[in-house]
């Protein structure tokens, strides 16, 4: 496998933009092994973002979002309407994005039977879940899904 780890100049459809380019690139480059997209804290708006692109999510196998924010809007998605799973992973003491916010977006995903899956890291602070995912436990659930 291979792992980028991009910067944007800023978390707005510029950004979102640059991004899926790099999908692109990426899938054109892997000769269609699957791609996943990871975003952590305000980048979580260049996934969400993403998602709203019909012609990066079909480059897409799944998506990781850590500590981050959520989009009310997800549900009129492609990636939703693709049933693509996501992973939600997030600290019980983050102070910058209420772990709240993404358990409730979790939980109404995993009603409509959306592949979901959700690690609330006790006493984890905001950076914790980049720190502590489980990688392969979490890339293997997504490309098992």
């Amino acid at each position: 496998g291979v792992y980028y780890s991009p910067s944007v100049k800023s978390f707005d459809s510029d950004g979102v933009t640059v991004i899926e380019g790099l999908i692109r690139y990426a899938s054109d480059q892997s000769s269609g092994k699957p791609v996943v997209l990871a975003c952590a804290s305000m980048g979580s708006q260049i996934c969400w973002g993403v998602t709203r692109d019909a012609e990066s999510v079909k480059r897409l196998q799944g998506m990781v979002i850590m500590s981050g924010v959520t989009d009310p809007d997800f549900a009129k998605s492609p990636f939703f309407k693709a049933k693509l799973p996501i992973w939600f992973a997030h600290g019980s003491r983050d102070p910058v994005y209420a772990p709240a916010d993404q358990q409730a977006l979790f939980e109404k995903l995993l009603k409509t039977g959306y592949p979901t899956h959700f690690t609330l890291y006790q006493t984890g602070n905001h950076g914790t879940p980049i720190r502590m995912i489980d990688w392969r436990r979490t890339l293997n659930w997504i490309l098992g899904s």
